[in-house]
């Protein structure tokens, strides 16, 4: 394993890159196909910094601002709260702070600047030139005389993730496994982390085992943050990584992920970054790679969620109107009544999605050739050469092991079932209307339709089409994502796993019928019917309007 980068494993028989397999849950190498496991990847990292005599938490002096005499000639240099180096004025030494001298003082590695000052002023200019129509783009261009540089410290983490997440309206919580490539966590407090979140990725194969003379020249600030916090930037910034792909699966941005990063693997890094600071804007240039990240510390408030009650109101308005020939009147009771109702059932427990507004740059790479700066932008930029899409984890329910699976949703058959339910619950009376009109002409001369008219069970067809609606905005929603189908990643193709019953998502899913609780106890139709008098009095009052329609269509 090479020391510049001890989180990057590699395989111990032909020494190429490892990747981590997340469905076997192990390292394993894309050329021989030998495996390393989590534990032994962790201890090499942590045999790695026992070896390097490192430690990851920084001290309080160095939070500290202090006076020392230089070394070259004797005048006093002061160094500022939290940097750990400085410059002589008058012999022009750099120093290096002394408790940064003692060896576990040191960070672990450290990425170099590859821009100069200047270079990273003028990609800040050129971003702002382009975004003169927003307020950041114009502060910015105001600001750019603020700019300073620093190396700054830094945990870099990589590892096997595990988390869960939970849709909105809905009770099941998933189980996922996956792979953070590289997360770069700040530690430093002054700073806005998601603004530097905006400048990354580093390019983590230039990183190198830390010496004095990589500060040379540029300023160091030491980490003011407590170990705490620095976890939780972790978890915040893991869960945020995982987030999009989260979405992307459950089909809404309404969901909640938490993750546990007990595996990770992290060392101090310092990285450099050159940045603007003041009291309305934060802006930041990668000093590695060039991509520019800024903010103003704005927020934007977002109601995604509102989406699908407005498709659904205006289908249903249409769809109602189509007889009226599109009456104004029709058409504005329609759209009043089903806006009401659509998005009050998809209003619950559902907030704004509020986010900060962040610019960022496109991802960059630049290399020095020549003493002349080459920068290459666009998503193939340090695009990570494994694949570490997220997998989810469900027990298999005949040998109870934890498997790694794919979850399906939405399928053509369910959509075609579940448009089927909602016609004969929308048109039930008409086959007990059609008994009772057989058993009434009987013996009789009378023609089957002479008196059989399907536009007189509107009292029902009233009830019918508001179960419908509480099926397709709850029902089919919940039932769906509580019920999904279930797929043996392990096997090709995937094999679907559980029975018929698991995966049935029925018109009474609604109600909670066929539902089972923490106890493993399922809530049946008679435990619907036993929940009280009002739903006894519900039962009862569907039941007449359900033969009082029949009768009417039928006589």
């Amino acid at each position: 394993m090479p020391d510049n980068l001890p989180l990057r494993i590699y395989c111990r028989n032909c020494g190429a890159p490892a990747g981590f397999d997340i469905v076997r849950q192990t390292y394993r190498c894309p050329n021989c196909g030998e495996t390393t496991g989590i534990e032994d990847a962790s201890d090499r990292v942590l045999k790695w910094k026992v070896l390097q005599k490192n430690s990851r938490t920084a001290r309080k002096e160095g939070s500290k601002a202090v006076q020392y005499a230089c070394t070259g000639c004797g005048a006093v240099v002061e160094f500022g709260a939290g940097e750990a180096s400085a410059n002589c004025d008058f012999c022009g030494s750099k120093l290096i702070r002394r408790e940064l001298l003692k060896p576990s003082q040191l960070p672990d590695l450290v990425i170099p600047f590859v821009l100069t000052e200047s270079e990273a002023k003028a990609r800040l200019s050129d971003w702002a030139d382009k975004h003169t129509l927003v307020p950041e783009g114009r502060k910015l261009k105001k600001n750019l005389d603020h700019i300073r540089g620093y190396y700054l410290p830094y945990q870099l983490v990589r590892g096997p993730v595990t988390g869960t997440v939970d849709r909105d309206s809905t009770i099941r919580t998933f189980k996922f496994g996956g792979f953070l490539e590289g997360a770069a966590v700040t530690s430093v407090a002054m700073l806005d982390n998601q603004v530097l979140d905006g400048m990354e990725p580093f390019d983590w194969d230039a990183a190198q085992l830390y010496e004095h003379g990589f500060v040379a020249g540029h300023k160091v600030r030491f980490a003011d943050v407590s170990d705490k916090e620095v976890t939780q930037r972790v978890v915040t910034e893991t869960e945020a990584a995982f987030r999009p792909r989260m979405e992307q699966v459950m089909d809404t941005t309404g969901i909640s992920v938490h993750v546990n990063p007990g595996t990770l693997m992290s060392v101090y890094t310092l990285l450099p970054v050159y940045f603007i600071h003041t009291n309305e804007l934060d802006a930041a240039c990668n000093g590695q790679t060039g991509r520019v990240s800024v903010s103003m510390h704005r927020r934007s408030i977002s109601y995604p969620w509102v989406i699908e009650p407005a498709f659904l109101t205006v289908l249903a308005t249409v769809l109602l109107s189509i007889p009226y020939r599109f009456n104004p009147e029709a058409v504005f009771l329609f759209g009043s009544v089903f806006a009401l109702l659509f998005f009050s059932i998809y209003s619950v427990g559902r907030e704004p999605l509020i986010r900060n507004v962040i610019y960022s740059g496109r991802r960059s790479a630049a290399v020095r050739e020549d003493e002349e700066l080459h920068i290459t932008e666009g998503r193939d930029a340090l695009k990570n050469p494994f694949d570490n899409t997220p997998v989810f984890f469900e027990r298999d329910p005949k040998t109870g092991e934890t498997i790694p699976v794919r979850l399906l949703f939405w399928t053509v058959g369910r959509v075609i079932g579940s448009l089927v339910r909602m016609l004969i619950t929308f048109f039930l009376p008409v086959p007990f209307a059609a008994l009772i009109r057989l058993a009434a002409i009987d013996g009789t001369n009378e023609k089957f339709f002479d008196n059989f008219k399907i536009g007189y069970g509107a009292a029902w067809y009233c009830i019918g089409a508001f179960l419908c609606i509480l099926y397709l905005t709850k029902g089919m929603r919940q039932g769906y994502y509580e019920k999904p189908y279930i797929y043996d990643l392990r096997t090709k193709p995937n094999k679907l796993i559980g029975n018929a019953a698991s995966r049935r998502a029925g018109i009474l899913t609604m109600f909670g019928i066929g539902e089972t609780d923490a106890k493993g106890e399922k809530f049946t139709l008679r435990d619907f019917l036993r929940a009280g008098g009002l739903i006894t009095f519900l039962v009862v009052t569907l039941l007449v309007l359900l033969i009082g329609s029949a009768f009417a269509i039928a006589t």
